[in-house]
């Protein structure tokens, strides 16, 4: 596979190029704020803050989606539609056959799947569309969802290699790698003046088939290597994988769930900006005749998350929707579809306002003694807040942290 090179000032212009056959997608910063938005000329892309607030994963796996819309209408009884024409049916006897008017419901599918480029995502985000396609795309002859299928068939993912990954990350305890290309269509790694490219499927040759990117220098190939070492160096492992699921499974009833649940406030911002949780719901909404079908983001935090039409809550102590997140992750998940639905971005450490650590939790409930951890873990001095535990929205400084 041949490296080839972009210059930093070219970039604009390979996104200029995209956009004339697709929708581009690339991290913006508005108002401290660092998101996924549509890109069109004169918009500055944003590689300096590592982490979008909220992944990627929006511009195929919408919060909100109509799906289908439908309406509500009488229809003329047929008997009477044909007795307007002089060809009223009748009985044997030759009477006229009575009949009455009936409402009907028309119903439309919805949804759109246009070409899409996503620029400037981080390879754990692109491990999330990978852990979605499982769940979606008809794994095990499981569902198999169209709407999500048919963006993901039509979007392109042209990551960014983590340069200077955060002391939140976690991607390398669960086998990804900050210049890992698991789902990645195309891997662009930030070197001086610009970046090596490198493509690792036909969509991803299709998108870097611009005049801009030329082949690289060997210079420029080995600069771009000692960046991934480099990066991949700063990323420690807070916890080894090995029995996590077999020790959440024996520990299920472990009063430690409790313990580590207290101080969480159900607010559900952890599943939010996660890049794998996919959980929703389904509703109506009708006006007079005319209404919609649509799918929203749920979260398992949700105080009536499983709560059953009859009134029963299987999971209506905080604790055990506690317990079903991170035992979703590393036990239900694994157990259907053989992979981990979570790629390590620390995002739900960085952004709960109660400082849940995703790590500590599998520390302790993916240990063969839960209180033994547990104990352990609160005799380990409080760490002085840092970056990585600054309010949600706030700006830090431009090498590779949060905004």
């Amino acid at each position: 596979m041949a490296i080839k090179y972009l210059a930093q000032d070219q970039l604009p212009a390979l996104l200029a190029h995209l956009a004339k056959d697709a929708r581009v997608v690339a991290p913006v910063k508005t108002e401290g704020v660092v998101a996924f938005r549509p890109w069109a000329a004169g918009t500055e892309v944003e590689l300096d803050v590592l982490l979008a607030k909220q992944s990627a994963k929006e511009s195929v796996f919408p919060q909100t989606e109509t799906y289908l819309t439908f309406e509500y209408r009488m229809e003329e009884a047929a008997a009477d539609a044909a007795a307007s024409d002089g060809e009223a049916p009748t009985d044997a006897e030759g009477a006229r056959v009575a009949s009455i008017p009936h409402e009907t419901v028309e119903v439309e599918a919805t949804g759109e799947a246009p070409a899409q480029v996503v620029f400037g995502l981080r390879p754990c985000d692109a491990r999330g569309f990978v852990q979605m396609d499982n769940v979606f795309g008809g794994y095990g002859g499981f569902y198999f969802d169209p709407l999500y299928n048919a963006r993901r068939a039509s979007t392109t993912l042209l990551a960014v290699t983590c340069r200077d990954p955060r002391s939140t990350c976690f991607c390398a305890a669960l086998g990804g790698d900050p210049a890992g290309t698991e789902g990645v269509d195309a891997l662009f790694t930030q070197v001086e003046g610009g970046f090596t490219v490198e493509a690792l499927t036909e969509k991803g040759e299709a998108a870097t088939a611009f005049a801009g990117i030329t082949d690289a220098t060997e210079a420029q190939t080995g600069a771009g290597e000692a960046v991934k070492e480099a990066a991949t160096a700063k990323v420690e492992k807070p916890f080894e994988l090995e029995g996590i699921r077999d020790h959440l499974r024996a520990n299920i009833e472990a009063q430690q769930w409790h313990d580590l649940a207290m101080r969480c406030i159900s607010c559900g911002t952890c599943t939010y900006v996660c890049p794998n949780c996919y959980c929703f719901n389904v509703s109506d909404a009708l006006v007079e005749s005319k209404g919609e079908r649509y799918r929203t983001w749920d979260n398992c935090f949700n105080p009536l998350y499983t709560e059953e039409t009859s009134g029963h809550n299987p999971r209506a102590e905080k604790s055990s929707r506690f317990r079903n997140r991170f035992s979703h992750k590393f036990w239900y998940y694994p157990d259907k579809y053989d992979s981990l639905l979570c790629s390590g971005c620390g995002r739900c450490i960085m952004h709960c306002p109660t400082r849940i650590d995703i790590r500590e939790v599998l520390r302790v409930m993916g240990s063969a003694d839960p209180a033994a951890a547990l104990s352990a873990a609160e005799t380990v001095p409080a760490a002085t807040p840092s970056a990585s535990h600054a309010a949600p929205g706030a700006e830090s400084a431009p090498d590779g942290k949060e905004a």
